[in-house]
């Protein structure tokens, strides 16, 4: 699975990750119906992770990235998106009862990062909607993916999640009504626009800005 563009904005599409993982941490109680499943999932992060570690931590010393770290990021994603494609068409997608908080969050992230597999995002789009009234997803989860969606298929964003670097600065793409973004965003429990803006600028400042 592709992990393609820029370094710079590679390292920085890694360092948003890093953010929402960190705003959506979660706290599980247990027991879990699925506990084997939970287990694969949080591997399967971790490996995720792990290689996007690895990406930051080359661009920063060398100032750019190896073809050999894109592939291993590329079978990293593949491996986790065929995966969990799987898991979904046998028993459908995991619920906090099954796999816990953390194990779900674990899931939406594998989505998000199936970027070279577009017609899945789309696919898991009304899944993300359901578990997100049932309270297994979350606002900041289901407003992420809807953006990918919109953005893959060519079309303005809702809630302002996707960027681009242009000439160093953070761009926000084109959002649909963007007069209403701020209430839509609230709807999900999400700060206003300029909130996150600020967060996204002082993130690429350190990340990968400089």
């Amino acid at each position: 699975m592709p992990f393609l563009g820029h370094p710079r904005r590679s390292l920085y599409r890694v360092g948003i990750v890093t953010l929402l993982l960190t705003a959506c941490s979660r706290r599980n109680t247990g027991p879990y119906s699925e506990p084997a499943l939970r287990a694969e999932l949080l591997s399967r992060v971790a490996r995720d992770q792990a290689v996007r570690d690895t990406f930051q931590v080359q661009l920063r010393q060398t100032g750019t990235i190896t073809p050999a770290l894109f592939a291993s990021m590329s079978r990293v994603d593949s491996a986790n998106f065929l995966w969990l494609r799987e898991v979904v068409r046998s028993q459908g997608f995991p619920t906090h009862a099954q796999v816990g908080r953390d194990g779900v969050a674990a899931a939406t992230l594998l989505v998000q990062h199936a970027d070279a597999a577009p017609d899945f995002q789309g696919e898991m789009l009304p899944t993300f909607e359901a578990l997100h009234r049932s309270g297994d997803v979350t606002g900041q989860e289901l407003a992420l993916l809807t953006d990918r969606v919109a953005k893959a298929r060519g079309r303005p964003q809702r809630y302002g999640s996707q960027t681009t670097i242009v000439d160093g600065k953070v761009i926000i793409d084109p959002i649909e009504d963007s007069a209403g973004v701020d209430a839509r965003r609230r709807a999900l429990g999400l700060p206003p626009l300029a909130e996150y803006k600020r967060v996204l600028d002082s993130l690429y400042a350190r990340e990968g800005g400089r």
